[in-house]
């Protein structure tokens, strides 16, 4: 008996190890594509700003009326100040962090016992999951969108765990968790919707005496957000593509379950060996489900903040917005599905079962990272192209000789995506290119001809 418990313990411990060796190896291939990021119109227009308007125009052009996410533009804004005085765009350790910090949040409330490594199997493979299945161009490899999109699944994910992990039946849990629901509503407008329900379903549910402390922040810096963004831009005609504003709240609701529901069924076999993963591990690591309903509430407001999204987007729109309320909206799904499968945990799996966790983790990356492998192999083919394109366009950009400038397209990447910007001569305002007329205002340029790859 000694002996097969000592071969159990050793198929444990090498699923573990094998599984966090595994998660680490695709978000390394993931994160080795970093330099293939690049700016937008956007990236350049916004720095070009920041570099002038100093802190006036942060507020009166941003975070007062256009885009009312005081966490986030205030991150953006500093960025800008450096990329503007340093002329350079520092796009790796920018998005390395963001990308970090999102890690981290699935990391951080671990307890550092025996069965910490399970722990951190279980961070790393929902975190290798927020990166599979969907387009990650502009979440995850455009600096604007970054540190919007990336803050708000941040805040989201640290909340969960928080709540996972039991961290919340503590006074310094619960200021924990209003901070991080306060940078949800803070980085992004969907961040803000999220906090709404979130703030209320924790406040409702969480075991802390004091939980009534946790939503006032949330809600006060989310109520602002909705309130400027209903003054501000629900009144624009901002378009997203072709498609025509909806404008009708019935029309609007009616394309939201079908939308959800799509938003659920991508690599669906990787998210289902993820459900089973986190439940059998919650159980082999003998960590406390947490009681009540707070998972439970938590995956129904994340899944709530989805549909609203969606139809906000179509009301504004016509349209569910774009890729990154895309990519967000799935690592939502991602993090309610791993809310149900730790409740779940409340009525534990039979010891042989549980001892299949790791390798069900390790099944969720393979099946996830499939197929995207054949993605990955043609943009490390295209590394040095796209690399040797954008540094020297940045140099071209740099030239003080003269006030026009040759800026050639790199070739397209899969996951960090192409340069919106059409080939052609553009002069100064360039107002029908957004992408052209920030580039001209970032280099001080008043002609730019963008050539095809």
């Amino acid at each position: 008996m000694p002996s097969l418990h000592l071969a159990r313990l050793d198929i444990v411990t090498l699923g573990t190890g094998a599984g966090i060796a595994l998660a680490l190896s695709v978000l390394a291939l993931h994160a080795a594509l970093l330099p293939e990021a690049h700016w937008q119109g956007d990236d350049f227009i916004c720095a070009a700003f920041a570099r002038d308007g100093h802190l006036r125009y942060l507020w009166e052009a941003r975070i007062g009326s256009w885009s009312p996410r005081p966490l986030s533009e205030l991150i953006f804004y500093l960025y800008g100040r450096v990329a503007a005085a340093l002329l350079r765009p520092l796009t790796v350790p920018f998005l390395a962090l963001l990308w970090g910090v999102l890690v981290a949040t699935t990391l951080v409330t671990l307890r550092r016992d025996r069965t910490a490594p399970l722990r951190i199997l279980v961070g790393l493979a929902t975190a290798c999951l927020f990166l599979l299945g969907h387009p990650v161009a502009e979440m995850f490899f455009w600096p604007a969108g970054a540190v919007a999109y990336l803050s708000t699944l941040a805040a989201t994910s640290l909340a969960l765990f928080l709540v996972a992990d039991g961290r919340d039946a503590s006074l310094s849990g619960m200021l924990a968790l209003s901070a991080s629901l306060t940078a949800c509503a803070a980085s992004s407008e969907a961040g803000a919707i999220a906090a709404v329900p979130l703030a209320l379903v924790l406040a409702a549910t969480s075991p802390h005496p004091r939980r009534l402390a946790l939503p006032p922040v949330p809600l006060l810096v989310a109520g602002f957000v909705l309130w400027t963004l209903a003054h501000h831009r629900m009144v624009s005609t901002e378009a997203v593509g072709h498609a025509a504003p909806l404008r009708h709240l019935a029309e609007s609701l009616r394309p939201v379950p079908r939308a959800l529901l799509d938003d659920m069924l991508p690599i669906w076999p990787a998210r289902l060996c993820l459900v089973f993963g986190l439940r059998w591990c919650w159980t082999l690591g003998g960590w406390p489900a947490p009681a009540r309903y707070t998972l439970p509430a938590v995956a129904g407001a994340l899944l709530l903040a989805a549909a609203v999204t969606i139809a906000a987007g179509l009301f504004q729109f016509g349209t569910p917005c774009c890729q990154r309320h895309d990519s967000l909206r799935q690592c939502w799904v991602v993090l309610a599905l791993a809310a149900m499968a730790i409740w779940s945990a409340r009525w534990p799996a039979r010891p042989a079962l549980a001892r299949l966790g790791p390798a069900a983790l390790c099944l969720a990356c393979l099946l996830g990272v499939s197929p995207r492998l054949h993605a990955i192999a043609g943009d490390f083919r295209l590394m040095h192209a796209i690399v040797a394109g954008n540094a020297a366009n940045w140099h071209a950009g740099r030239d003080t000789a003269g006030r026009s400038m040759l800026f050639r397209l790199p070739p397209a990447a899969a996951l960090a995506g192409p340069i919106q910007i059409p080939a052609g001569r553009y002069d100064e305002p360039a107002l029908n290119s957004w992408t052209a007329h920030g580039l001209m205002h970032f280099f001080g340029k008043s002609r730019i001809t963008i050539q095809p790859p």
